[in-house]
């Protein structure tokens, strides 16, 4: 009981954490967004990424933003970074039809084919839906649920009508079933978009070692662009992944890029 309470309670307190955001001078973003984008369009491709990196070096993050320079690396051949970005993008706006058919463009070109484990149907769903809002979305509404519910208990136990009291319990019962879905869905999206780590493979070919040294058994070879996702780390200078099929060994840092 004390770990589910901790847990709620972190769940909540993120949304002071989310909500805080870098003070930036929106009126220079805007007009320097602006000028990568003309010089996107007249193909100075290297110039536009510059400007576009100099808003993300102020702390500012949009999908726009990420999708933009995803489209201006594909068009100078670095597939490994356009594959970041467009990831990056995904991350923040995970249902954009326009970034998801550019990223499977793009990754149709890689050397790495890897078939994903198959996902059964309720984590499948669950993922669906907890994508649907962000993270602070799900922190409110589990929030206002949480103050809708003492209202009604409110209602329920100064109330002398019995047809009330009885409409009252029942929204009581509704509430106590939804407001921990509610929660799970926002852990869910938590986890997945600011827990569980993904990179981008930036090596031409890479061995996946069996331990974290360059003596170990060579498990697999990965090449640039492929997607990986970090399930442990050793020093400062290996980390172990895994990959959609399963297979996991590990690979020096310094050959990826975190999402």
């Amino acid at each position: 009981m004390k770990k589910y309470l901790k847990t709620v309670y972190i769940f909540f307190i993120s949304i002071a954490l989310f909500t805080c955001s870098p003070i930036v001078n929106q009126d220079s973003i805007k007009n320097t967004f602006e000028e990568a984008n003309r010089l996107y369009n007249k193909s100075e491709y290297q110039l536009s990424i510059d400007k576009y990196l100099e808003i993300v070096d102020t702390g500012y993050h949009s999908s726009e933003l990420y999708f933009n320079l995803g489209n201006c690396y594909y068009k100078i051949n670095q597939i490994a970074n356009s594959i970041l970005y467009y990831e990056r993008a995904l991350k923040l706006n995970p249902y954009d039809k326009t970034i998801l058919n550019n990223l499977s463009m793009v990754q149709n070109s890689l050397i790495d084919i890897i078939e994903e484990l198959p996902q059964n149907f309720l984590d499948k769903s669950l993922t669906k839906i907890s994508n649907k809002f962000s993270i602070k979305s799900w922190a409110i509404i589990s929030i206002l649920t949480s103050f809708i519910f003492l209202i009604i208990f409110t209602l329920f136990i100064i109330s002398n009508n019995t047809s009330f009291k009885r409409a009252y319990f029942s929204i009581l019962l509704i509430i106590i079933l939804f407001l921990p879905i509610s929660i799970k869905f926002g852990f869910t999206n938590y986890n997945k978009n600011y827990i569980d780590q993904y990179a981008i493979i930036f090596s031409t070919k890479t061995q996946i070692k069996s331990e974290p040294n360059d003596l170990s058994d060579n498990l697999f070879n990965l090449h640039e662009g492929t997607k990986v996702k970090l399930v442990d780390d050793f020093g400062d200078d290996w980390v172990k992944i895994k990959i959609a099929n399963g297979d996991e060994g590990w690979i020096k840092i310094n050959k990826i890029k975190i999402i």
